[in-house]
């Protein structure tokens, strides 16, 4: 009788992009990326003592590549760890 109550409002890629910004990815792919090491990303201690900037979504730690490479910027151009 009833149908999906969101099915109008299904967004492609693009719009939720727009919606939410920048994409967050996770601590391997920001490592990767940007050449980090990847315990900066993963220890809550580390992020935390060097000011790291990620977002927790649930349980899960993600980051925004941009926001990386200004941290990165801010401290000097490349990691000291």
């Amino acid at each position: 009788m009833a149908g999906p109550v969101l099915e109008k409002y299904t967004m492609n890629p693009s719009s939720i992009s727009d919606v939410f910004g920048e994409r967050l990815v996770d601590a391997s792919e920001a490592a990767h990326c940007l050449n980090l090491p990847m315990y900066l990303l993963t220890h809550p201690k580390e992020r935390a003592r060097l000011g790291i900037p990620h977002y927790r979504v649930g349980k899960l730690v993600r980051f925004k590549l941009h926001e990386l490479e200004t941290w990165m910027l801010a401290q000097g151009g490349a990691s000291n760890a």
